[in-house]
């Protein structure tokens, strides 16, 4: 069955739901990678704490719920573009964790599938959204070619443009600002508050610091403040999400933000996914 006969007979039982299904796939989506964000700190800390599931089997089970997630996203998108878009991102991750050799098919299709979508959307996308949207696409790719393509000297770069692109996430959350006459204070105090908290204990503890952003976001290679000024744009865009009641929105920034760096195809899904959401809310708004 081709994707886009899926579409049209499963589509149709859902589309009347779109926007719950939307809301509760990325939730759920959001939910489990940030349950295998925590399992990997705490596997990872002094004294490696026991947990009753094993992380791989959390890694896996994560990773389908995130590919589950684009599906229904897919078969629920009005947009057969985006909707054939998000169902590579999907079906091909399911594909990876069924067979290796389908590693790097999904990584390409992770990247195409995700790049589809925001084409889709690039009409609706504003002159904050777009340039951030290019940002995390291009952290995408360059992450998979470091990690999944073998091209390990990128590795670096890919994490800058990472975080650079997560840094950048305030621009889908600031269309709600433009209709006030000042900006969110609150979410841009807290986006302030973080990125001296990351830079303060950077500086005290530098190896805890340094051993945290690796098992946790797959850094490598990247600066201090860079590291900063991603948690800052993710801490200020969830914020201005929570408060304003875009859930949507603050599930997209958790998946891309609790993903990091994406160059193994469990973090990429992830990113991926959150890059597809946080476009397709734009476009929806």
């Amino acid at each position: 069955m081709t994707a886009t006969a899926l579409r049209r007979r499963v589509g149709p039982l859902l589309a009347d739901g779109g926007q719950s299904v939307t809301l509760a796939a990325t939730g759920v989506a959001a939910l489990a990678v940030a349950a295998q964000y925590v399992a990997t700190l705490l596997v990872n800390a002094p004294g490696r704490t026991a947990l009753p599931v094993e992380s791989d089997a959390l890694a896996v089970g994560a990773t389908a719920v995130v590919a589950l997630a684009a599906v229904a996203l897919a078969v629920t998108e009005t947009d057969a573009t985006a909707g054939i878009g998000l169902l590579f991102v999907g079906v091909f991750g399911l594909l990876s964790l069924l067979d290796g050799a389908a590693a790097l098919p999904a990584a390409v299709a992770a990247v195409a599938g995700t790049a589809t979508v925001a084409v889709a959307s690039g009409r609706d996308l504003d002159a904050l959204s777009a340039p951030a949207t290019a940002l995390l696409l291009a952290g995408l790719s360059v992450g998979l070619a470091s990690g999944v393509g073998g091209w390990t000297g990128l590795r670096p770069i890919a994490s800058t443009v990472a975080l650079v692109g997560i840094a950048a996430l305030p621009a889908f959350a600031a269309s709600d600002w433009r209709s006030r006459s000042t900006p969110d204070w609150t979410a841009l105090l807290g986006g302030l508050l973080a990125f001296a908290a990351v830079v303060a204990v950077g500086r005290a503890v530098p190896f805890l610091t340094g051993a945290v952003t690796l098992t946790g976001s797959g850094v490598v290679g990247t600066s201090l403040p860079v590291v900063a000024l991603a948690v800052a744009g993710a801490v200020t865009a969830a914020s201005a999400a929570a408060r304003t009641g875009r859930w949507t929105l603050l599930a997209g920034v958790a998946l891309v933000a609790l993903a990091g760096v994406p160059a193994s195809l469990p973090r990429a899904l992830p990113f991926a996914l959150g890059v597809a959401a946080l476009t397709r809310e734009e476009g929806r708004r």
